[in-house]
């Protein structure tokens, strides 16, 4: 997998980290689209010593229940690449108290379908 670019949503804990764990050890250049600065900080620094990474992954900060800040980072991924080979919407939340995102709809709706929907129309080209 060297020379490709993967980008992941939700790698800094749970199902997300350990398939990032698993594809960072087959040598492709990771993308980390994370919210929190610090937990992706973390999770970059534990990749990039794995055997066989192909160095530190590069973070992308990224709410994905804040639609402008969906599409900064897909802005921002398209000044970066050139291409994306491999896109894993793998971030989601759950809430049993509902509560609105940024933009006015439900929290866990935006968080786990609308951001990512949009996030992956924004990139299809």
């Amino acid at each position: 997998m060297r020379g490709k670019r993967i980008v992941i949503t939700g790698a800094t804990s749970g199902i997300g980290q350990a398939l990032a764990r698993d594809l960072a050890g087959r040598g492709p250049d990771i993308t980390l689209l994370a919210r929190s600065a610090d937990r992706a900080a973390t999770t970059a620094a534990m990749l990039a010593e794995l055997p066989g990474s192909a160095g530190q992954p590069e973070v992308v900060l990224c709410d994905l229940a804040d639609l402008a800040s969906v599409r900064k980072a897909a802005a921002e991924l398209h000044s970066r690449y050139s291409a994306i080979d491999v896109l894993v919407n793998n971030a989601g939340m759950r809430t049993f108290n509902p509560e609105p995102s940024a933009d006015g709809y439900e929290l866990m709706m935006a968080s786990n379908h609308l951001g990512p929907f949009l996030l992956t129309n924004l990139l299809l080209d």
